[in-house]
């Protein structure tokens, strides 16, 4: 099968090459955990190397997601968009009953999204799609059967323009810290892992002196081994940054010798 650079520092040394291409990735995680810049990332280094890619936003203002971007030492977010690299769809003006300068706007379900993402790829031949959240765009779907539905018919309309999508979904209930020996939680409708042919967790880790560290689980990945265990992570200047060889529990092992040293 073949497959795409993340655009991440070490997340590929965790696959066997990187990303399949044409999949749907499932990026799940508690607020605050690095879903959004990792999707992010995932253009940008796309878009770094020619591949265009779409960031569908229904849960910020894209001026916000470009703002924050900025933040990063990725380069200009605007001058990619200029370059027809990124293109921002605006998913979150019309859910909130906001006027919107954007180029292309959307509705919060999945036939606007579809119609619209089609036009789209059809002006920039992107071939990288983030879908930033899926739990948003399916909150007025009443079942998880219908959720389901839905991600299986986004999956196989993007997987048949060669597209690799990754989507957002927030983790069910409200714990972001992981115990050491947890393996996480399902995201919100309970089916979303099911559905996607990939499915990344992102959580926090609580150390012994009340310190948080990011861990990452590759929880599936179809078409391509992985390492299958939690590894520590990093979200700097330069975006995320992934410790292939660095475990939580090695980790705070490690922390917790040097404070006893000091």
């Amino acid at each position: 099968m073949s497959s795409l650079e993340s655009g991440i520092p070490g997340l590929d040394d965790l696959f066997e090459q990187g990303f399949p291409k044409g999949k749907m990735i499932l990026i799940t995680g508690p607020p605050g955990s690095g879903k959004t810049v990792l999707c992010m990332q995932f253009l940008v280094g796309g878009a770094l190397q020619g591949e265009p890619g779409i960031f569908v936003s229904f849960d910020d203002h894209p001026n916000h997601i470009r703002q924050d971007m900025q933040s990063f030492d990725w380069g200009d977010i605007k001058a990619l968009e200029r370059e027809e690299l990124i293109t921002i769809i605006d998913g979150f003006s019309n859910r909130v009953g906001l006027s919107s300068k954007e180029k292309y706007t959307i509705r919060p379900n999945v036939d606007s999204l579809l119609i619209t993402l089609t036009e789209v790829l059809q002006e920039t031949g992107a071939t990288r799609i983030v879908i930033d959240s899926l739990t948003t765009l399916s909150a007025v779907v009443r079942s998880s059967a219908q959720v389901r539905k839905e991600i299986l018919t986004m999956s196989a309309v993007l997987g048949e323009q060669g597209c690799t999508t990754l989507v957002t979904a927030e983790l069910a209930g409200t714990a972001s810290f992981l115990p050491r020996n947890d393996v996480g939680s399902s995201a919100t409708f309970g089916v979303e892992e099911y559905s996607a042919q990939g499915s990344i967790i992102l959580k926090y880790v609580e150390t012994p002196t009340g310190e948080l560290i990011r861990s990452l689980l590759i929880q599936k990945m179809r078409g391509t081994r992985h390492v299958f265990g939690w590894r520590v992570f990093d979200i700097t200047d330069q975006g995320i940054i992934v410790y292939p060889d660095k475990t939580p529990a090695k980790f705070i092992d490690s922390l917790m010798k040097g404070k006893n040293t000091t």
